[in-house]
């Protein structure tokens, strides 16, 4: 006798830290600027970046982003008692 495949769902794991970084959208020409800063464990270093950028270059308009290394797996679901 067989027995009854188990249902699964798919689960979302984070496993890395939080990372934020920075990046120069100011329209230089035809086209965004796209300098982007390095990635960091601490918000705030992408506003040191974006200083810095902007007082290096004159830009003005940015993007901030966080990032986050997450993992799925397989996870049997709650099959409901009868």
């Amino acid at each position: 006798m067989t027995t009854p495949p188990v249902a699964t769902r798919l689960e979302i794991q984070i496993t890395g830290i939080r990372k934020h970084f920075a990046e120069c959208v100011t329209e230089v020409g035809r086209e965004a600027c796209g300098a982007r800063s390095a990635c960091w464990d601490n918000p705030l270093r992408p506003n040191t970046w974006i200083r810095a950028h902007g007082a290096e270059t004159g830009h003005k308009r940015f993007t901030r982003h966080t990032e986050e290394l997450v993992s799925i797996f397989s996870a049997p679901t709650m099959e409901p008692e009868e």
